[in-house]
């Protein structure tokens, strides 16, 4: 009766949260937020940098893309679906920049940057910024390319995004004050304490299995501290075993290899695993995650959807993209208008999105209860497969 108390309260919490949020992300549409070119009748021009090749990155530029494109600061954007659903940030860049897209704003060509790119220069971003001085804005993704720019010797406007928590990254003093006049990132401080309770509430676990790197980094973004935290409140044990994330293309094969062991030792040991955020390609996660299926562990995804939709049993998503991309937009456009960064709100928190695949739960014999079935935003019918 407990847990069943204990689940609806969470759903109801789901709910109503959905509800508190809906329309936080609208912007201000009137005739004193309208699109302007610079004083000089000149377009904004902005960059592009991100940390590494990660899904969510260009998942959240195109939703700041149509953000811009719903406030009016964008108007052509024929095609863009396409590219967009490539899931690759450069090939989206390409597109923005090699297209009249819009009359206010300029996706410079030249100025799209991966930390991880073999040819990248930091210091030749940094001049480039604080010298040349052709860049009004840099949309930034990823907390490693945040706190570079956001601490480096620059003036720059940038607004960060996708980073698991801004504050504990280095890149903002806290939520209500980024700390630097032309520093902005989106915050939500409590969407993985949210996310670790719902997979408690859902799972109810004695032992949890975490994989990750035992980095400082991997400790904010897989929601370590989270976990521990509920951990010492629900007395509940966590298993752990440390993988080394990938840096190039060579790395992979050993990583796989790691990560495989690691969950095969796991499957014996939990009755649970919190699949945390890292470099593992959603396509390999049927095979990695078998050991899982074969002694019935509930399997809960920290990412999001696409995990569930290639192999992992539930996710309650707190990344939702395209809204904190129309947050995000309505930020920039305030920038662009005169706004210090600094000054903007920073904080946006996403409704849960429920997503479970129901081929997963047949195959670990997970009973789905009657109170989760009834809000379930997403259901995959098969691993790999569509809704």
């Amino acid at each position: 009766m407990k847990k069943i108390i204990s689940l609806s309260t969470f759903l109801i919490i789901c709910l109503l949260t959905a509800f508190l949020f809906m329309g936080t992300y609208r912007a201000d549409s009137s005739e004193y937020n309208q699109p302007k070119v610079k004083p000089d009748g000149s377009k904004w021009r902005v960059a592009y940098c991100e940390s590494e090749n990660f899904i969510t990155y260009p998942n959240t530029l195109t939703a700041i893309v149509y953000g811009l494109e719903e406030l009016g600061w964008i108007n052509n954007l024929d095609g863009f679906d396409q590219v967009a659903d490539s899931g690759d940030s450069k090939l989206i860049w390409e597109w923005l920049s090699t297209r009249d897209v819009s009359p206010y704003i300029e996706f410079v060509d030249d100025a799209a940057y991966n930390l991880r790119d073999p040819d990248f220069n930091q210091t030749e971003l940094i001049e480039r910024l604080r010298t040349t001085r052709d860049i009004d804005l840099v949309v930034v993704m990823g907390a490693a390319a945040g706190n570079f720019l956001a601490n480096a010797d620059h003036d720059t406007n940038i607004f960060v995004f996708a980073a698991s928590n801004a504050v504990r990254s280095g890149i903002i003093v806290s939520a209500e004050d980024s700390g630097k006049d032309n520093v902005w990132a989106h915050m939500d401080e409590q969407r993985f304490v949210r996310q670790t309770r719902a997979f408690y509430d859902i799972v109810r676990p004695k032992k949890v299995g975490m994989v990750y790197e035992d980095s400082d980094a991997a400790r904010v973004y897989s929601a370590v501290h989270e976990m521990e935290s509920l951990a010492e409140e629900k007395k509940f044990e966590i298993i752990r075993y440390y993988v080394k994330e990938p840096v190039s293309p060579e790395e992979f094969p050993a990583y796989y290899q790691e990560v495989q062991a690691a969950y095969n030792r796991l499957a014996g040991q939990v009755d649970a695993v919190y699949v945390t955020i890292a470099s593992l390609e959603s396509t390999k996660l049927p095979v990695l995650f078998t050991p899982f299926y074969e002694h019935k562990i509930p399997i809960f995804s920290q990412l999001g959807n696409i995990e569930v939709q290639n192999g992992a049993l539930i996710t309650v998503s707190v990344m939702d993209e395209i809204n904190i991309g129309r947050f995000g937009a309505d930020n920039v456009s305030r920038c662009l208008l005169g706004a210090k960064p600094r000054d903007l709100e920073q904080t946006f928190q996403s409704a849960p999105k429920i997503t479970i695949n129901a081929e997963v739960a047949k195959k670990i014999g997970f009973k789905l209860p009657f109170e989760l079935a009834m809000v379930v935003d997403e259901v995959y019918k098969t691993i790999g497969g569509e809704e």
